[in-house]
């Protein structure tokens, strides 16, 4: 709240969304990936599930 009157709590809230580039395109570290100390991986979940359900696991 910005109205002036102290509050016992708050909540914060931010969401992060990394950018879509192509597969073939160079990638640089970003601000988001410095300061969290992670690597953003540009893929599609939908894509990473296909492939994992693809693979071929012999027992």
């Amino acid at each position: 709240p910005s109205d002036g009157i102290a509050y016992p709590g708050s909540h914060l809230h931010f969401e992060i969304y990394p950018p879509y580039r192509t597969k073939d395109k160079l990638k640089f570290l970003a601000g988001t990936e410095l300061g969290a100390g992670v690597f953003i991986n540009d893929s599609l979940p939908e894509e990473k599930a296909a492939e994992l359900r693809a693979v071929k696991v012999e027992l």
